[in-house]
C-alpha cells in the first residue's frame, strides 16, 4: 500500500528561493499529499508565497532551523514526513521516487529503516558543481558517519515516519539555536534502527553554503558543538558497542 508524505520547507526571508521550490514540487509526476511552509519569523513575503502555491502556511516566531522544522513535523498528517530546504529545485519525479525508495525501505532485510536521506547538487555551472558537491557531501557523511554509527540526515532531503518522530521527538532538546539540525536530529537513531543512504535521490540547491569562508567556519563550529553535545548522553564507545550489538 503506498504511504502518503507531508512535504515540510521551513523558511526565513527566502520568499524568492521558496517559489522555486513550490513550483517544482507543482510540477511533480505523483503530488506530495501535503505541503507545509513554516514561516521562522521572516520579513519578507514568505506567506504569501507559499500561500499562492497552495501550501499551508504555519508561524514559528521562535527562530531557529530546527524548531521551524520541529514545528512542521508536528503538523504534518501523512505516514511519511519530507524535510526539504527553501532553496531547492526537484526534479519531477522526485516525489515519485521518494515512494518507491520506502517501498524498498520496508522490504529490506536487517535493521530497521527510520530515514531515507538523499543527496544534492550546488546550482553551479559545468562539472564544477558536481565537484564541489561530492566534496561537501562526502566529506560530511564521512566525518559524522564515524560519530553515529549510520548515515546521517543531510537536511536539505531527508524523510522519515510519523510515527517514528512522534516516538523519538520528546528525547530531542529543541531549544538549542545552535546545534547543526540534521546533525542533531541523526543522534535519535536508535541501536536497532538505521538510515538508509539514496545517493542518486539528488535535488539541485543553490550554492550559498559554499560562499564565504566564515559561513564555513561557522557549519563546522555547529558541527563540532552538536556532535560533543550529543555526545554526552551518547558517547562514541557506548554508542557504536551498541548498534554493533544488534
Amino acid at each position: 500500500m503506498k504511504k502518503s508524505i507531508s512535504v515540510v520547507i521551513p523558511c526565513k526571508n527566502d520568499g524568492a528561493l521558496l517559489a522555486e521550490a513550490l513550483e517544482s514540487l507543482a510540477e511533480q509526476t505523483v503530488k506530495a499529499d501535503e505541503i507545509i511552509v513554516v514561516n521562522n519569523a521572516s520579513a519578507d513575503d514568505t506567506k504569501t508565497i507559499g500561500e499562492k502555491f497552495g501550501a499551508q502556511v504555519v508561524n514559528e516566531d521562535r527562530i531557529g532551523v530546527l524548531r521551524a522544522t520541529a514545528t512542521g513535523f508536528d503538523l504534518a498528517k501523512s505516514d511519511i514526513i519530507l524535510r526539504l530546504d527553501a532553496d531547492v529545485v526537484l526534479k519531477p519525479d522526485f516525489i515519485e521516487r521518494v515512494h518507491q525508495i520506502w517501498t524498498n525501505a520496508a522490504e529490506s532485510s536487517g535493521k530497521k529503516v527510520v530515514a531515507v536521506t538523499g543527496s544534492a547538487r550546488f546550482m553551479l555551472p559545468g562539472r564544477k558543481g558536481d565537484l564541489y558537491s561530492r566534496l561537501y557531501l562526502g566529506a560530511y557523511r564521512a566525518a559524522v558517519r564515524s560519530t553515529l554509527g549510520h548515515q546521517p540526515l543531510f537536511g536539505t532531503n531527508f524523510s522519515i515516519p510519523r510515527c517514528w518522530w512522534e516516538q523519538v521527538r520528546e528525547s530531542i532538546d529543541f531549544n538549542n539555536s545552535l546545534v547543526h539540525d540534521d546533525m542533531h536530529l541523526s543522534f535519535a537513531v536508535r541501536p536497532d534502527e538505521t538510515v538508509w543512504l539514496q545517493k542518486d535521490l539528488t535535488l539541485d540547491t543553490d550554492p550559498r553554503p559554499l560562499h564565504g569562508i566564515r559561513q564555513l567556519i561557522n557549519r563546522f563550529r555547529r558541527g563540532f558543538y552538536t556532535i560533543f553535545l550529543n555526545w554526552k548522553n551518547s558517547p562514541p564507545h557506548r554508542r557504536l558497542a551498541e548498534r554493533r550489538s544488534r
